[in-house]
């Protein structure tokens, strides 16, 4: 910090908190693959690095340069709005022409028998890599894994009638949606074809090295997941054996994906794609979208073509087909036109307001009280309400009540159980707020806290997160 104060260094390379070195005179900003959810704090103060930089930019009269082959809908719309200049690479930089896209409808696999988790199309360019001493990249998205359950029969995902998100599998035999709370039994057989194949989606890394150790016993096979990345000697370790030829075929999680430039890979198999089509997340699609079209590029970036498998039980989803056909433009309209409808960003503006208490009866009535407040307020265009029958909520200040007029267009979803209901021993509750505007959204977060001031209502915390990139 007080070498960049005193104006020793020229550049600096960091996380998101490099934003915070006082540079005496910023001239630049470059966040590099702007549409990563780590660029946004898990951790009070929940700042985007985005909108930091985006701030601090304006303050300093500096430069900012969002990077990113798949931009997050934030950033591109408002490209599309004009309020970014917006710039297009229509060439790889290392020459050479896209991979060619195949998807592999794993329904049809289990109809024809084939029950491995590799399909006979990949399984054959498996084994065509493997005699022209050429390099393959397979990817599982376990990150997007959250309980869903799916059939392998038809490709039905279990999804909440409220919401369009996935329901999550819990204890107890219950599908919930941690959106709204809704709650359902869970099935025995497929509500759509009737099959028996319903059941939550379990896979995972150390299962396909296995696997491809029983189909391939003559391929060298290297693994990098969080297991065998724990240091980052190891991490770096894997990297370049694989980049000295060391082994033929490398199997991962999304580390493996992010802007490596293996020149001999010709071959990259998606071997899940509806792990993260299904978590419950609203940003599903996208995430999708995203994860698909950087796996895509690992293929063929060398002078021999490459080719991609994409292994989904949903083909015809759009984030897939979109994907498949690398057409981000298709993609993005389709994806608003979704946004829109139901008022999520960049479209509307969402609250999160969460709540923690050791005891469960606590934090499920600060959100229940929370959402009634802002029901209340919403409805009657007023913020001086009785709570509880017994305590009076302090009025806000002028500014909530001259906007007040437009707060009927305030969206409130909740109370529902975080999507992991209890962390060391803490219950984790909250409410969804969704407004196109989001002074207005600041407004009802200001008279949550003062209504929340009082001391009959400080047993459980609150924490605030805007537009929020995760699920709480």
């Amino acid at each position: 910090m007080q070498a960049g104060r005193a104006g020793e260094l020229d550049v600096i390379i960091g996380p998101r908190s490099a934003l915070f070195v006082p540079f005496p005179n910023l001239g630049m900003i470059l966040i590099d693959e702007e549409h990563e959810l780590s660029y946004k704090s898990e951790t009070s103060p929940k700042y985007h690095a985005r909108e930091t930089a985006q701030k601090l930019a304006e303050l300093s009269g500096a430069a900012l340069v969002l990077g990113s082959a798949t931009p997050s809908l934030e950033a591109y719309s408002r490209a599309q709005r004009g309020d970014y200049h917006f710039y297009k690479l229509t060439k790889r930089l290392t020459g050479g022409s896209l991979p060619r896209v195949e998807i592999a409808d794993l329904r049809e696999e289990l109809r024809n028998g084939n029950r491995s988790i590799f399909s006979v199309s990949l399984q054959e360019k498996l084994r065509d890599r493997l005699a022209r001493k050429e390099q393959s990249m397979l990817f599982l998205n376990r990150r997007g894994y959250a309980g869903f359950v799916s059939c392998r029969a038809c490709g039905y995902v279990c999804k909440c009638p409220h919401c369009d998100v996935s329901l999550s599998e819990h204890r107890g035999g219950r599908l919930v949606c941690h959106y709204c709370g809704y709650e359902q039994p869970a099935v025995k057989l497929c509500p759509s074809c009737g099959s028996k194949y319903i059941l939550g989606f379990r896979a995972g890394t150390e299962a396909m090295e296995e696997q491809l150790h029983k189909m391939f016993p003559q391929a060298r096979v290297l693994r990098m997941d969080a297991d065998t990345t724990r240091t980052r000697e190891s991490y770096e370790k894997i990297l370049a054996a694989f980049a000295r030829g060391d082994a033929d075929i490398l199997v991962g999680t999304q580390m493996i994906v992010k802007g490596h430039d293996f020149p001999a890979v010709t071959l990259v198999g998606v071997l899940a794609a509806d792990l993260s089509l299904s978590m419950s997340d609203y940003r599903a699609g996208e995430r999708t979208f995203q994860l698909l079209t950087q796996a895509a590029g690992r293929a063929g970036r060398g002078s021999r073509p490459g080719e991609v498998v994409i292994q989904t039980y949903q083909p015809d989803h759009y984030s897939i087909q979109y994907a498949a056909r690398q057409d981000y433009e298709g993609f993005y309209k389709e994806e608003l036109t979704y946004r829109q409808l139901l008022s999520y960003p960049p479209a509307s503006h969402i609250l999160a307001v969460q709540f923690y208490s050791k005891k469960q009866e606590e934090a499920l009535a600060g959100a229940q009280e929370a959402a009634s407040y802002v029901r209340q307020v919403t409805q009657s265009r007023q913020f001086t309400q009785q709570m509880s029958g017994t305590v009076q909520i302090p009025t806000p200040s002028a500014t909530h009540n001259a906007a007040s007029a437009a707060l009927p267009d305030t969206i409130v979803i909740g109370p529902a159980p975080a999507l992991i209901g209890k962390i060391n021993d803490v219950y984790r509750y909250g409410i969804y707020l969704k407004n196109h505007d989001y002074e207005k959204l600041v407004e009802l977060k200001d008279g949550i806290e003062q209504m929340r001031s009082l001391p009959q209502r400080q047993k459980a915390l609150c924490q605030f997160d805007f537009d929020p990139v995760h699920s709480f």
